[in-house]
Parts: structure tokens; C-alpha cells; sequence
């Protein structure tokens, strides 16, 4: 075989491979697209579902026991460290 007809195979060789090896990067790409679009949609999900949670009377009535127990909280951590000391 003449150099020229071994250059042209290995050039199309080598575009052949570098070709395989694009396609399976794009593969890779598009699972990695379609992971990040399914993350999205459920972090998507969970944030009107706790805006929902939040927005409800129930949520809003409660609020004031939840910042109590918060304050009694910190008051028995502030009590129990003065007793330590």
C-alpha cells in the first residue's frame, strides 16, 4: 500500500473513533440532562408542596407554639450551661 492510501485509512480511523467516542459523550450528556430536568421537577415539587404547608391555616395558627418551643429551647440550653459552670 502507498502512504497515501495508509494516512487516509488511519484518518478515518481516527475520525471513526473520535466519532464513537462523541456519541457516547452525548449519551452521557443526555442522561445527565435528564437527571438534572427529574431533580429540578422534584425540588420543583417539595417547594410548593412546604409553600402550600406554610400558606395553610393550620400552619399559620401553630405558629406561635413552634416559637415557643424554639424560646424554651434556648432557655434550657442558656439554664443548663449556667449550672455547668
Amino acid at each position: 500500500m502507498s502512504k497515501t492510501t495508509t494516512d487516509w485509512q488511519a484518518r478515518a480511523e481516527a475520525a471513526e473513533a473520535r466519532v464513537a467516542e462523541l456519541t457516547a459523550e452525548r449519551a452521557r450528556l443526555w442522561e445527565e440532562n435528564n437527571r438534572l430536568r427529574t431533580e429540578r421537577r422534584e425540588i420543583e415539587y417539595y417547594e410548593r408542596l412546604a409553600t402550600q404547608m406554610q400558606t395553610s391555616l393550620s400552619w399559620q395558627i401553630t405558629s406561635p407554639l413552634r416559637t415557643a418551643k424554639v424560646l424554651n429551647a434556648k432557655v434550657r440550653r442558656k439554664l443548663e450551661q449556667r449550672r455547668e459552670s
